[in-house]
């Protein structure tokens, strides 16, 4: 890179590609061609690819392996693996193929519900917040709606919001506890965003 870029994720794909290659690599056509012999010959599978991050320039390939033979609550699977690690896919095959002589892979599904924090100092009496947390409460549930409509609609959501107080460890020291019903997705990014709402109000 020789020299800074400002306004760069406002560029187009192309004039991203001109800069990248221009400015960093020693032979830009050869590195553009290269980049270029990557993408999806579907234009409009391409831009599925394109819009999953920012600035994407090309796509980077990954093996992708099966391991047959997963009998997993009675019911067979091949399961499939992106990945470079070619003794993981033989391993995990050779596991199946050994587990399935003996029943295989029980699994339940003890809980969906995930829990976050939002952690916050305060000096004064803490008595007012406790006794009337439900007012808190059905605030930051209204600023968070419009975070949990879809979630809602599948039957996820916030599930509860509790006041901890965790003075015995740290002075002044509060959290804020929330429970995610997350129905069938890790919920990762939904669980930030909320508590990033919450502690913003």
């Amino acid at each position: 890179m020789k020299e800074p870029i400002k306004g760069f994720s406002k560029l187009s794909k192309a004039a991203k590609l001109e800069w990248l290659t221009q400015n960093n690599f020693e032979n830009p056509e050869a590195t553009l061609e290269l980049f270029q012999s990557y993408w999806h010959k579907d234009a409009i599978v391409q831009k599925k690819h394109d819009d999953f991050v920012e600035n994407t320039m090309t796509n980077y390939y990954m093996p992708f392996g099966v391991a047959p033979n997963f009998q997993i609550n009675g019911k067979l699977y091949t399961l499939p693996m992106a990945i470079e690690e070619s003794s993981v896919v033989a391993a995990a095959a050779k596991s199946a193929s050994y587990w399935i002589t003996r029943g295989g892979f029980k699994t339940e599904v003890i809980s969906t519900e995930k829990i976050g924090h939002v952690h916050f100092m305060y000096e004064g009496d803490a008595s007012p917040l406790f006794n009337d947390f439900n007012v808190l409460e059905e605030q930051l549930r209204t600023t968070t709606r419009e975070l949990t409509a879809n979630m809602v609609a599948r039957g996820g959501g916030i599930s509860a919001i509790r006041l901890v107080d965790k003075t015995a460890d740290l002075d002044h020291y509060y959290q804020i506890e929330v429970c995610f019903e997350t129905c069938d997705s890790m919920g990762a990014n939904f669980i930030n965003s909320n508590l990033e709402e919450m502690a913003k109000s």
